[in-house]
């Protein structure tokens, strides 16, 4: 098997794991209040947007139609920067006193941290890759079904990361007083659309309906979360 098509089954699976499209800015520390829950899920939507740029990094459309190995390594190692931003937006709410936030913040920069140590074992199989065909001790059975190994690793951490987003949800609902019943949002309207405009910047429309078939795991979650948040059912806090 030749070397470019090889290359070129990598750069498919790999990049199509790791695809989506639209860029995080530079990596801002966030505005920790560790008990508030508005505080902590408009994080987890800011979060959530560096993770998207991590996904782009290596799509086709940010690659172009003849993407170099420079090309791609920088897309990973970039990807693998913003993981590590996405963590460490969530990471500080995981001392919350609030059990929702503390369980989802935990679940959340978990997933990160795995996708951290993911795109770094990326990294090292493309190297393994460039070096043993330049040693001519290319094994393309071999070096394929680590891929598939890689592969299946990432699937199962963005996986993961939808009920840890959903999490995030039991800690802005709250008892409406006139019924009792578990339907207001602990969000003023103000408050709500700041966390609704961040997820559409970060995702598009395509989260306005929810969860759909089809979406990406990271889509997916940001799609359930804005499924609540939007939904018309739910009373707001008012401004105080």
């Amino acid at each position: 098997m030749a070397i470019p098509s090889l290359r070129a089954k990598l750069l498919a699976v790999v990049g199509g794991l790791l695809a989506t499209s639209a860029q995080a800015g530079v990596c801002q520390p966030p505005t920790v209040e560790k008990d508030s829950p508005y505080r902590y899920v408009l994080t987890l939507a800011d979060a959530l947007g560096y993770a998207k740029s991590g996904l782009d990094r290596t799509a086709p459309s940010q690659l172009g139609q003849k993407p170099t190995d420079f090309d791609f390594l920088l897309g990973l190692k970039l990807g693998k920067a913003d993981y590590e931003c996405a963590k460490s937006q969530v990471a500080p709410f995981s001392a919350s006193s609030n059990e929702a936030i503390k369980l989802s913040a935990q679940g959340v920069a978990i997933v990160f941290s795995v996708l951290v140590n993911l795109q770094q074992r990326s990294v090292d199989e493309y190297k393994a890759l460039l070096d043993a065909n330049a040693e001519g001790k290319l094994k393309p059975g071999t070096l394929l079904e680590r891929q598939a190994e890689l592969a299946a690793s990432y699937d199962e951490a963005w996986k993961d990361l939808i009920p840890a987003v959903i999490a995030s949800t039991y800690a802005v609902v709250e008892v409406e007083p006139s019924t009792g019943l578990m339907s207001r949002l602990g969000l003023t309207r103000v408050q709500r659309d700041e966390i609704l405009q961040t997820l559409t910047s970060a995702f598009g429309n395509g989260v306005r309906g929810g969860m759909k078939a089809g979406q990406t795991s990271l889509t997916a979650a940001a799609a359930a979360l804005y499924q609540v948040l939007a939904d018309p059912q739910r009373k707001l806090r008012d401004a105080k």
